[in-house]
Formats: C-alpha cells, structure tokens, sequence
C-alpha cells in the first residue's frame, strides 16, 4: 500500500497507481471505523451519504466504498448519478446522517481521482477526524460485503440527492429577482456534476442561461476543470461573441466558482468575493466577520477594515474556514481558489450558490459585474493577480522552504519586504502592500507561487522573482 495522507481537502492520488481499488478500499474501511466508534446514540442506524462526480471509474470507487461501510455495520445511501460535492453535504444535513463520502478529485487534472470526507454538520471533515481517520489507515483488513448483497439486506439504497441540494439554495438566494432580470448568463460546467442545475433554478423567467460542456467528459477536454482563465477560453470567447452579460464557470465537482466579464476579463475569486460581501452588507444589510484564506486579495482587508468588520486570516483549505463559520457569526468566507461560503447555508463552499448570489447582486442592483468591480476599485483600489504553478521534487520542496525560512529575501523584485507570514508556507509582503506568496500544493506535488499588486506590471515581476528564487534555492 503507498502513502496515503490527506491534504487540504481529502485525500487524491493518480488513477490506478496510488488510487486504486485496495486503497480507496483501505481508506473507507478506516473511515467507515471512524463514523462507527464516534455515532452518537441518537443514531440508531448509523448511515453515510456516498456521492461521486464524472471521473473515470468514480462510479465504480463510491460502490466499493458502500461495499465497505456496509461490511462495518453502517448503512449507505449512494447517490443515483453524479452530482455536485456540496449536494452530499445537504443531503447529510437534511436526512441527519453522520456523515459523507464524495468521490473526486474536484481540480485536479484527469488523471487524479479523490476521496472527500463530509461531517454530519455538512462541511469538510475537522483536523481532529482526518486525525482520527488516519490513526486507523490499514490498521485491520479492510472488509467487504458485495453490493448486491447489501442491497437485498437494505444495508445501501440509492437516492436522488438532487431535490434537497435545490431546495437548500432555493432558501438562500433571491431566484425571484434573477428570473425578472433580463440577464444574459453562459455557464460553463466544465464536463462536471453541475450540468443543469442553474438552469433548472432560474427556469420560467426573463434571464437566460446557457450551458457549455454539459456532456460527462472523464477527461474534461484535455485540461483540468479548475475555472482559471487558461482553462477558459471557450467560455471568454462565447461571452465576447454572443455579448453575454457575464460567464460563470464551476469546477468538475461544483464547489468552486470562475466568472469572466464581458470584456473577457476573468473576475478572480477574490474579487467575487469582495463583490458578494458588498451585496450582502448594502442589499441584505447582514453583519458579521469575514474570513479569508492566506493567499486572498488584499481587497478584502481594506475594505474589512474600513468598513469595521473583523477579518479572519486562515491557511489555505476550506476546512479551516468551516471551522469559524461553526464557531463563530461569519457573513462570508472564501479561498483564491474560488471557493466561497456564506452565512444561513452550510459550513461548505458551493460554485453553484456563489455564481447565482453573483447574479442576484447584478439583477438587484441592477448593475453589470464590471461595474459592480469598477464601484469597489474607486474606493478600495485597484489589485492584480495571478499564479504560477510549479512541479518540483520533494526533496526540493524541503530545501527550498527550508532556505526561504530561515533567510527569507530582503526585498522582492526591488520593492523592500516589511512583514514576513508563516501561516501556511512563507507569504513575504511589500511596502507598497504587493505580496509574494509560496507554499505546498495540498493535492499535487507542485509549488503554487502566488503575487498580487496595485500595478499589474509588478505582479509580472513578482512571479518572475519567485520563480527564479525556487530555481536557486531549491
């Protein structure tokens, strides 16, 4: 058996050299322990939502995972078709279960397949159970009773999850003021588990939404379904031609969110975020704390800070965004990557949510997305943004990271460092508030560099620098 570990969200490794059959097998027999010694005794009959996305064989995997959790004494309910991860986490919260299991490997390129576990608060599995989870990672055979089997006993049925996860959103987002909007809306799904469902969610009235690359695609048109602008060039290019009011992308399993304005320009997750926040403080009047990520734009710490919000800086992953949505009275919380959750839905982020809450603040503001940026830019500045992903050795990774700690760089592409962050990896900031940003991939074996500027032309150099020091450094 390889090394099997979790990272940000779960556990991912290539089809059929480190996920195979035996090890997803291993993991849920671990998880399926977890779920079994930690039930409360309100659970008479301790049961786990299984769903899975459009992956190669990700159908297969969640039957084996019933196969096992069914094996340890629990019962299974397995999702009737592919669907997206957050609507595991509604159907757990709505059916009281203690947990789920979502098979995919979100992102990622094709080759990856992954393993996401759900609590029964709907969000992301806490540190203390990935903790508990692999304490108990090929401790005992992992045991199996067949499907078939399973089925005839009523320990597995499969449900259409579907109905709960509208219903859910349906409570958290003005669908009537969408449909009276005329807005024109291309969504690109990117070959995932989102296919339709905007669609269905704002059927009957004026606004019109079209989807693009509807059709399960195991190897999503050649590239990763992660909605970055180097992954979007159908969509840019259908929303310039056919003059759509706004492109809106989702990731292979729905939970992150892409958007390109008309122009073609790719409005980053932070800048929807910084949209959204504003949406809900002047159109819904809500207060509360703001959560972002480390590797977030610096947007939203002015705009925190002027407008007397308490912000929250968290490491990357949004379990840990989950964790004070939990605790504490969080408006909004989101990742650079384009996952955003919101206060009144679930501890999860959702691309579908956040891409109809973009629409309702266009149509009840009545104002296109560019402008709705524009309006935040005059009175909270101007940022650039942008990332550069690279693959390096693990032995390097630990020399490089090593380095950069204990001697971490004066200055940046010429501009002086004044604070150096340690949160999750080694963010080295600027003093004209530029950042340059490294740290582990929790998915993949690469090296995200991240940069963000007032000036564009900086975050060219900044990414540059940053490239050229893991050179020598590593």
């Amino acid at each position: 058996m390889g090394a099997i570990t979790f990272g940000t969200e779960g556990w991912r490794a290539v089809t059929a050299e480190g996920f195979t059959v035996e090890n997803v097998c291993t993991v849920a027999q671990a998880v399926a322990e977890h779920f079994r010694d930690t039930a409360s005794h309100i659970h008479k009959k301790p049961t786990v939502a299984v769903g899975y996305d459009t992956r190669f064989l990700s159908d297969h995997f969640a039957r084996r995972v019933c196969e096992v959790l069914t094996a340890n004494g629990l019962h299974s309910v397995l999702a009737d078709q592919p669907i997206p991860t957050c609507a595991v986490s509604r159907y757990v919260v709505s059916q009281r279960l203690v947990g789920g299991i979502v098979i995919t490997a979100s992102h990622n390129p094709p080759l990856y397949n992954g393993f996401k576990v759900k609590e029964a608060f709907g969000g992301s599995a806490t540190p203390a159970t990935v903790a508990s989870i692999e304490r108990r990672l090929g401790r005992r055979p992992a045991k199996r009773l067949l499907f078939e089997q399973a089925s005839q006993r009523g320990l597995v049925q499969q449900a259409n999850m579907l109905p709960a996860f509208l219903n859910g959103i349906r409570t958290c987002v003005d669908l009537a003021t969408i449909r009276k909007s005329r807005l024109k809306v291309v969504v690109d799904v990117m070959h995932g588990a989102a296919d339709g469902l905007m669609e269905r969610l704002v059927s009957g009235g004026r606004c019109t939404i079209h989807t693009l690359h509807a059709q399960p695609d195991p190897l999503f048109g050649g590239h990763a379904p992660e909605p970055i602008p180097s992954h979007l060039g159908e969509l840019t290019q259908v929303v310039g031609r056919h003059r759509w009011d706004v492109g809106l992308a989702t990731d292979g399993d729905a939970d992150r969110i892409g958007a390109i304005a008309p122009n073609g320009a790719f409005i980053t997750p932070g800048q929807i975020l910084c949209i959204l926040l504003d949406h809900l403080l002047t159109t819904r009047t809500w207060r509360g704390a703001v959560v972002k990520t480390i590797s977030n734009t610096s947007m939203i710490d002015r705009m925190t800070r002027e407008l007397g919000l308490r912000l929250e800086e968290v490491p990357v992953g949004f379990k840990h965004i989950a964790k004070l949505m939990l605790e504490d009275e969080v408006l909004i919380g989101g990742e650079e990557s384009g996952g955003i959750g919101i206060r009144g839905y679930l501890p999860e982020r959702d691309g579908i949510l956040i891409g109809l809450l973009l629409l309702e603040a266009m149509a009840a503001q009545g104002l296109g997305i560019l402008e709705l940026l524009r309006r935040l830019e005059r009175r909270f500045g101007q940022w650039f943004y942008d990332r550069r992903d690279l693959t390096v050795s693990p032995e390097r990774v630990t020399r490089f990271f090593h380095r950069l700690t204990s001697r971490p760089p004066s200055r940046v592409a010429g501009i002086p460092v004044t604070d150096v962050k340690t949160l999750d990896g080694v963010k080295l900031i600027g003093n004209d508030d530029s950042w340059l940003l490294f740290r582990r991939s929790g998915t993949e074996p690469i090296v995200r560099v991240y940069a963000e500027s007032p000036s564009a032309r900086r975050v060219k150099r900044l990414l540059a620098f940053g490239v050229q020091l893991i050179r020598n450094f590593a």
